[in-house]
């Protein structure tokens, strides 16, 4: 019994001290929270004042030409170029389609004396390199293309004007191309998203367009017969027409498409 009188004690005191020292070590444990002071105080500042990535800016300037000063005009140059080689990269292959057929057309409706503009160019769109525009029957397009970049040119002249800037001077306010015309309201959602699809497709229209004026030059042939997979219809190519002889023999693709130019 006085083996266990004294043994009880002994383990009271075992039995207590996890707890004191629970009671020492909880200061110690909230000791972290001052550290964690350092870890509020990064450089989270410092990424809010970087200003974004301009629109178009992939970093690609050899001959350091985008300034600060020249940003604006430059751009409005760009997107001015852009605009006119995308029309002009669907507009120059789909006039060398369509004219033999709507000549071809209008004289085997009797209209004998329906002038082949293209005859001049061997098949080819009238440009600089290709000859054909001294011809009157291209005046009136010509006439058409300069008339509507005027308006366009004058109507930005004159806003620029109001605002007291000099023909050479551009808001810093606006973006560059923004001329207020969005009738059906498409770059209502994703601006910038939008912003950047229409300078791709334009940086690459105007790539387009400068290898169709090259081809054209060096190889004396238009685009469309120089690279007849673009530009040829799927109905007129030699597999599709003969998969769809072997399949529907009734019905020849060779009859459907007889005496028709392509």
């Amino acid at each position: 019994m006085r083996g266990r009188r004294t043994l009880w004690p002994a383990m009271r005191v075992i039995r207590m001290r996890p707890r004191h020292l629970s009671l020492v070590t909880t200061p110690a444990a909230l000791q972290p929270v001052a550290r964690s002071t350092t870890l509020t105080m990064q450089e989270a500042p410092a990424t809010s004042t970087t200003s974004p990535r301009r629109v178009g800016d992939y970093g690609f300037d050899p001959l350091g030409l985008g300034t600060d000063e020249t940003y604006i005009p430059f751009r409005e140059a760009e997107l001015k170029h852009a605009r006119l080689a995308m029309l002009a990269a669907v507009a120059w292959p789909l006039q060398e389609i369509l004219h033999p057929i709507f000549v071809d057309a209008l004289r085997s409706s009797g209209f004998s004396n329906t002038y082949d503009m293209m005859a001049e160019t061997g098949g080819k769109s009238p440009s600089l390199l290709n000859g054909g525009l001294e011809q009157w029957e291209v005046a009136p397009a010509l006439m058409a293309a300069v008339f509507v970049a005027s308006v366009i040119e004058l109507k930005d002249l004159k806003s620029r004007q109001a605002d007291g800037l000099a023909w050479n001077e551009y808001r810093t306010t606006s973006q560059p191309g923004d001329f207020g015309f969005d009738p059906l309201n498409i770059a209502s959602g994703d601006v910038r998203g939008f912003q950047e699809k229409e300078l791709l497709n334009g940086r690459l229209a105007m790539v387009a367009v400068t290898c169709y004026v090259a081809v054209e030059a060096a190889f004396h042939t238009s685009i469309v017969r120089f690279t007849p997979d673009l530009f040829e219809p799927l109905i007129f190519a030699p597999d599709f027409r003969a998969f769809m002889d072997a399949s529907f023999s009734a019905a020849s693709m060779d009859g459907s498409i007889d005496g028709v130019a392509y």
